[in-house]
């Protein structure tokens, strides 16, 4: 069996701390080399041996994940004006999951912030929240919840893991 190792650039950033965590975060919602479950556990594992330790990694590694959504957001909002990013914008619009999906995902808060539960849909779910027209700040609160539950949960038992 081969380990999992992440990619030089990663371990790099990991490095300078707290910080890098949250650059991580952030890249792993950008373009997502390392499946984030993988990267979450990691990231326990590697705390400290103390359980403090786990809240700043979850809120700082939940910061990194909203901010990369938040480039997803932005990127298709400003496909409807950019004349060069038109065409993202018509596609996103026709996509059949997005047009069924569209009233049932903008009607609660929580089912936006479960989406961020759902490994590949966590990733864009600033595109198709950008497409239907979410509000930046009614996205931005739903998916840093979601994310302080998917981090939280997969950072947690990654320290367990290694602590009991």
């Amino acid at each position: 069996m081969t380990d999992m190792a992440l990619p030089n650039i990663a371990t790099c950033l990991l490095a300078t701390g707290l910080c890098g965590v949250m650059l991580v975060a952030m890249q792993e919602k950008l373009v997502p080399i390392v499946p984030s479950v993988g990267l979450y556990l990691f990231f326990g594992l590697t705390a400290g041996s103390d359980l403090s330790a786990v809240v700043p990694l979850v809120v700082i590694s939940a910061m990194g994940s909203l901010a990369g959504s938040l480039f997803w957001y932005y990127l298709a909002c400003l496909s409807g004006t950019h004349p060069g990013l038109r065409p993202l914008s018509t596609w996103l619009r026709r996509l059949p999951a997005a047009q069924k999906t569209s009233s049932w995902y903008a009607a609660s808060m929580t089912r936006m912030a479960l989406v961020q539960l759902v490994p590949a849909a966590r990733v864009y779910s600033g595109l198709a929240s950008a497409v239907v027209s979410i509000g930046a700040v009614r996205f931005a609160v739903a998916t840093f919840i979601g994310c302080l539950i998917w981090n939280g949960v997969l950072i947690s038992a990654g320290w367990m893991v290694r602590h009991f």
